[in-house]
C-alpha cells in the first residue's frame, strides 16, 4: 500500500518537472541570447579649435590714448639738427594821436595837407556814414523845398535873378553859418530859405569850412506834355564836377530851372 502511494507522488512529481522544464528553459534561452548593440559611427574623431575673431573698431568710436599719442623721439646722433622755430614779430607800435584823423579833417595825403586828394580837401563830418556832400544836398533840397512856395505860380515868366550862397560848417559837418547876396527875386530868395530849413539838421562834407555857390533861376512855360512835366508835379536834381542843375514842373504848365556853380 505504501509503495503504490509512493511509485504514484513520484510519477506525479517528475510530470510537473517536465512540464517546467518545457516552459522555463526556452525563456531562459531567449533571455540569455545577446542584444544586437546600437549602431555606431565609424570614422576619426579630432577637436577643431575656436574661431579666433578679429576686433573690428566702431565707425564712431574715439581713439584709444595709445593711438593719438606722439611717438617717442629717440635720439639719433647721426640726425641733422632741427632748426628752431621762427620768432614772431613782435606788433607795430600804436599810431600817436597826431597820426590817427581827428574829427573833421580827412587824414593828410601825400602833399601833407588834411584831405588832399588833388586840388580838393574833405572837410566836416568825415568818417560819419550819414554825412552828404553840402553842395550835393542844396541842390537836390532846392526843388523840394522850393516847390511849394505859390510865389513860383505867378512869378514873371523869364530869369528869377541870381545870388550867391556861402555856407560855412563845423569840424562836426552842421552848418553854423549862411549868408546870401547878389540880386534874387522874392521867390528864389525863399526859395534858398526853405532850402536851408529843409537841409539844416543834418551833417555835411564840403571841400573846406566855407562853401560859396552861385545860384541863377530862369522861370519858363512848360510846352512838354507827357505825363511827366506840366500836367503833374515833377522835381529833379543833381550835382557833379563843381556844376549842378534842379528843376520842379508845375501842373499850370510852369517850369522853374535852377543852376549851382561851386565858386
Amino acid at each position: 500500500m505504501r509503495s503504490g502511494l509512493a511509485v504514484t507522488l513520484g510519477i506525479s512529481l517528475g510530470a510537473h518537472a517536465a512540464a517546467a522544464l518545457l516552459f522555463f528553459v526556452p525563456a531562459r534561452a531567449a533571455s540569455d541570447e545577446p542584444l544586437d548593440p546600437p549602431p555606431q559611427i565609424a570614422g576619426e574623431t579630432f577637436e577643431v579649435p575656436a574661431p579666433e575673431t578679429a576686433a573690428t573698431p566702431l565707425a564712431n568710436a574715439s581713439p584709444s590714448p595709445d593711438t593719438l599719442a606722439a611717438p617717442a623721439a629717440v635720439d639719433d646722433p647721426d640726425a641733422p639738427a632741427r632748426p628752431s622755430p621762427p620768432a614772431r614779430a613782435r606788433a607795430g607800435a600804436r599810431p600817436s594821436h597826431q597820426g590817427r584823423p581827428s574829427a573833421g579833417h580827412a587824414p593828410p595825403g601825400p602833399d601833407g595837407a588834411p584831405g588832399s586828394t588833388g586840388t580838393s580837401q574833405t572837410y566836416g563830418a568825415v568818417g560819419d556814414r550819414s554825412a552828404a556832400d553840402l553842395a550835393t544836398a542844396f541842390t537836390r533840397g532846392f526843388p523840394q523845398a522850393a516847390s511849394g512856395d505859390p510865389a513860383w505860380r505867378t512869378a514873371p515868366i523869364g530869369p528869377a535873378g541870381e545870388a550867391i550862397v556861402t555856407l560855412t560848417i563845423d569840424e562836426s559837418g552842421h552848418i553854423t553859418d549862411t549868408q546870401m547876396t547878389g540880386s534874387p527875386s522874392a521867390a528864389l530868395a525863399a526859395g534858398v530859405r526853405r532850402t536851408l530849413t529843409l537841409i539844416k539838421g543834418r551833417p555835411f562834407v564840403a571841400r573846406g569850412k566855407t562853401t560859396k555857390l552861385r545860384l541863377t533861376a530862369t522861370v519858363s512855360t512848360d510846352t512838354v506834355h507827357d505825363g511827366l512835366h506840366g500836367d503833374v508835379f515833377a522835381i529833379g536834381g543833381s550835382f557833379a564836377a563843381g556844376e549842378g542843375a534842379a528843376f520842379f514842373a508845375l501842373a499850370i504848365g510852369r517850369r522853374i530851372d535852377l543852376r549851382v556853380r561851386l565858386q
